[in-house]
Order: structure tokens, then C-alpha cells, then sequence
């Protein structure tokens, strides 16, 4: 058994003298203690009641130490108090259901075998729907398994991504932790110091994992979207927030997801009432996802004069599905505003709309950007490549540029513009004085790809 509050106070010890330090949030309530105050055991029960089952032991004497976490690594950060943990299907339908039609074949003896603590990455489709989560979902998420409980009561734990893909599992939630620490102590560079990690018995593949004690039988059902939307426009700022954690789980993405019109009254209603930007967000999502084809609902356009950046994002990305020849005038603001830090796709968005008005604000993309940011001078100039006549000639009058980023950003213009005078330009470019743009400049794509 882990002595949590020594293990937890060398973590926090050790995390704040790291950069991590500067992405621990809410601030420290305790000096070098990342954690809260111990959860109850009347709360802890008052939770298993909600579910339906009793928590792991490794997990509970967790939460009577700290009810719940700040940053663990760079890609978790938070471990939720435990009046917030939920199933993981509510939360997050779609992954639950995109994760739960593949996984592991093996044999229960290859599966459970955790390899000296180090995590099997892998997952079982079939316990999708089971899983508990216990952290927010940031570069991935911490899950609990109750279909795989050792004769000591313990789940099965997870680290489960995109990235891995799928899960890395251990034997318990202890196991998981004291592995999270070793990945953050190597990433982070941690030297010595703390003494020994706890040392953990880790069971045999061939010890029985069973499914957990129900202590009621019905499970919690995923909400519907109607009544996502109805929490959506609620005044409490918590029940709004988890709302929209909710309508995002559930988000398929267009190709995906059902056409639902009669949803999309209520929603344009939500955006243009709501002050939350997160909601708006959703709002936008879910109508580009839901409505039917042909003209797009009016917050599609809207949401490009959007305050909140992350609401002009999302609207930038509607218009892969709802083409706009209006929108270059609100993401030209949209980028203009921003300064050195330019977003992608707006500026892919641009190209993909080819209009020539567009071109001042490419040029200055183009032309000023923070030597930190490479990739948007070329990015910047792909759109120029198709915006007309106008366009081409600020990429010529580039591969002069006295900054080698440019000219490169400028060859890759002028490559993919599909021009039929580009190919005289490039063979003078590979004379070019940075060894980087001769090389791209033999680089003949021959149009857009």
C-alpha cells in the first residue's frame, strides 16, 4: 500500500520546480502540495451510492489524502474531486462508442500481463462502456475498469489517448499513479532526492479479474442533446460547463453525425443568447455537424466576428462543410487581429476562398512573422498561391525577400500556385543562398496537392 501523503507530497515537491509549475491550476492552497483537503468517508459513499457500485481501495485511500489533483503530467491536468468523477459513456459518448467497435483479442493471460508496471497498451472494446472516468480529459484522461477487479477489490486503471492509441493499463489505480510520476520525472528531467517510489506487487496475468459488485443494477444513461442544450443556457456556471463537456462527448464530427434540424432553432437561439463563449462554441459545432445541407444556419457566419477566438475557430472550421465566399472579410480581421500568432486554418481558409481581396493580410502574414512561428509564413503563402494573379506576384516579389524563411515560405508558393511561370522562377531559386530553399526549390509538385 502507497503512503499517499508522502508519495504526493515528493510529486508536488519535485512538479513545482519544473515548468510544469506554470500550468498548475487553481494556484496552490498549501505551499509544494498540489492537492485538497481529504475527501470524507460519508462523501466517498454518498458517490458510490450515485453509481452503484464501491470504489477501489488503492483509489479511495487516495481521496481520503487529497479529494482529487492537480497536474500530474503534461498531459493530465486534473484528477477530479470525487464529487465529480462519472462514467465515462456519459461524458464522452463518441469516443466511448469509436474505441468500443475495435480492440484486444488476446487471451486474458497475454492481456493482464502489465509488464513489470510499464502499462499494456492496449484496450478491451467490450469494457468501453464500463469505465469510470476520474480526471478531465486534457492530452488524455485517467479511466478506472470495473469489468477487471482483482480478488483484492482493485480495478484495472487507465491512461487512455488518442495518441497511444487506446489505453495504457494498469493493475490499480497505485499502479497507475506511481507510473504517471516515473513519466513525469523522466520527461521533466527530476533528479534523485525523494528516495525510494512505493514498491508495488503487481497480481499475476493469471489471477481472476471479475466485473465489480453492483450495490444497484441500473446505470446511469448518457443525457440527451435536447437536454444537454437546456443545461446549456442554465445560469449556473458548473452545470453550464459540464453541459458543454457533455455535448462535446458527444460530438461525431459531420461526417458522423445524424442530421437533427429540429435541433437547430434551439441552438441558434442558445448562441446568440448565450454570454459563455464555451457555449457558443458548442452551439456552432453542433449546428455544423447537425443541420441539413444547403444554406447554412445564420450563427455559422456570425461566429467569424466572433469576440472569443475559440468561437471564430470553430466557426472557421464549419465552413469546410458550408462554403462562404463572404468570409474572407471577418478572418482577414480575425488574422489581422492577432498579431504574430496566426491560426492555421484561418489562413487555409483564405486559400480555400481564393478571393484577391484577402491579399494585403497574406502579405503581411507572410512577410512578419515571429521567427517562432516557420510553418505560418508557408502556410500564408499557400493561400497566396490561390488567390489569383495578385496573389502570385507578392510570392515573386518574396523569393527576393532578404529572410531565408520567407523565400522558403515564397518557393512553396509559388510551387504549388500551379502557375505556368513558376517553373522558370523555382530554377532560379535553387541558386539561392540558403541551402534550405535551393533544396525545396528542386522540389517540383506541380500544383496544389
Amino acid at each position: 500500500m502507497i503512503d499517499w501523503q508522502a508519495f504526493l507530497g515528493r510529486w508536488s515537491r519535485e512538479l513545482m520546480g519544473t515548468e510544469l509549475s506554470k500550468q498548475v491550476v487553481p494556484p496552490l492552497e498549501r505551499a509544494e502540495w498540489l492537492g485538497f483537503d481529504p475527501a470524507s468517508e460519508a462523501g466517498i459513499a454518498e458517490v458510490e451510492e450515485r453509481l452503484g457500485v464501491l470504489l477501489p481501495p488503492s483509489y479511495k485511500a487516495f481521496l481520503l489524502t487529497s479529494n482529487g489533483w492537480r497536474r500530474t503530467t503534461f498531459a493530465i491536468g486534473r484528477i477530479r474531486p470525487i464529487e465529480e468523477v462519472n462514467w465515462f459513456r456519459v461524458e464522452n459518448e463518441q469516443w466511448a462508442e469509436i474505441y468500443g467497435e475495435d480492440g484486444s483479442t488476446l487471451e486474458d493471460v497475454e492481456y493482464y500481463n502489465y509488464r513489470d508496471g510499464e502499462g499494456a497498451p492496449d484496450h478491451r472494446a467490450e469494457h468501453m462502456r464500463s469505465l469510470l472516468q476520474i480526471s478531465d480529459v486534457d492530452d488524455g484522461v485517467y479511466l478506472l475498469n470495473p469489468e477487471a477487479v482483482t480478488p483484492d477489490g482493485e480495478w484495472e486503471a487507465w491512461f487512455f489517448a488518442n495518441w497511444i492509441p487506446g489505453a495504457a493499463s494498469y493493475a490499480s489505480f497505485a499502479h497507475l499513479m506511481v507510473q504517471e510520476y516515473r513519466s513525469f520525472a523522466k520527461v521533466q528531467k527530476v533528479k534523485g532526492g525523494g528516495g525510494e517510489l512505493p514498491r508495488l506487487a503487481t497480481p499475476a496475468p493469471n489471477v481472476p479479474r471479475v466485473p465489480a459488485e453492483r450495490i444497484r443494477k441500473k446505470m446511469a444513461k448518457a443525457p440527451t442533446l435536447e437536454s444537454l442544450i437546456e443545461q446549456m443556457g442554465a445560469v449556473d456556471d458548473k452545470v453550464r460547463a459540464k453541459a458543454v463537456r457533455m455535448f462535446f462527448g458527444k460530438h461525431t464530427g459531420r461526417p458522423r453525425a445524424k442530421r437533427r434540424p429540429d435541433l437547430v432553432p434551439a441552438l441558434t437561439d442558445l448562441f446568440y443568447a448565450s454570454a459563455d463563449a464555451d457555449v457558443r462554441c458548442a452551439c456552432v459545432a453542433g449546428l455544423t455537424a447537425m443541420a441539413e445541407e444547403g444554406e447554412a444556419p445564420k450563427p455559422l457566419f456570425d461566429a467569424l466576428s466572433d469576440c472569443d477566438p475559440g468561437v471564430v475557430v470553430t466557426g472557421i472550421s464549419a465552413l469546410h462543410y458550408f462554403p462562404d465566399a463572404r468570409a474572407w472579410k471577418p478572418i482577414c480581421r480575425f488574422v489581422e487581429s492577432r498579431g504574430a500568432f496566426h491560426d492555421a486554418g484561418a489562413l487555409t481558409a483564405l486559400g480555400e476562398i481564393g478571393d484577391e481581396r484577402a491579399v494585403p493580410t497574406l502579405t503581411r502574414v507572410l512577410v512578419g512573422s515571429a521567427p517562432n512561428l516557420m510553418q505560418k509564413p508557408a502556410e500564408a503563402a499557400c493561400a497566396l498561391a490561390r488567390c489569383g494573379p495578385n496573389g502570385f506576384d507578392v510570392l515573386v516579389d518574396a523569393l527576393t525577400h532578404e529572410d531565408p524563411r520567407v523565400r522558403f515560405a515564397a518557393v512553396v508558393g509559388v510551387d504549388v500556385s500551379g502557375d505556368p511561370r513558376g517553373a522558370a522562377y523555382l530554377d532560379r531559386m535553387e541558386a539561392d543562398a540558403d541551402a534550405r530553399v535551393r533544396q525545396r526549390a528542386k522540389v517540383r509538385m506541380g500544383g496544389w496537392l
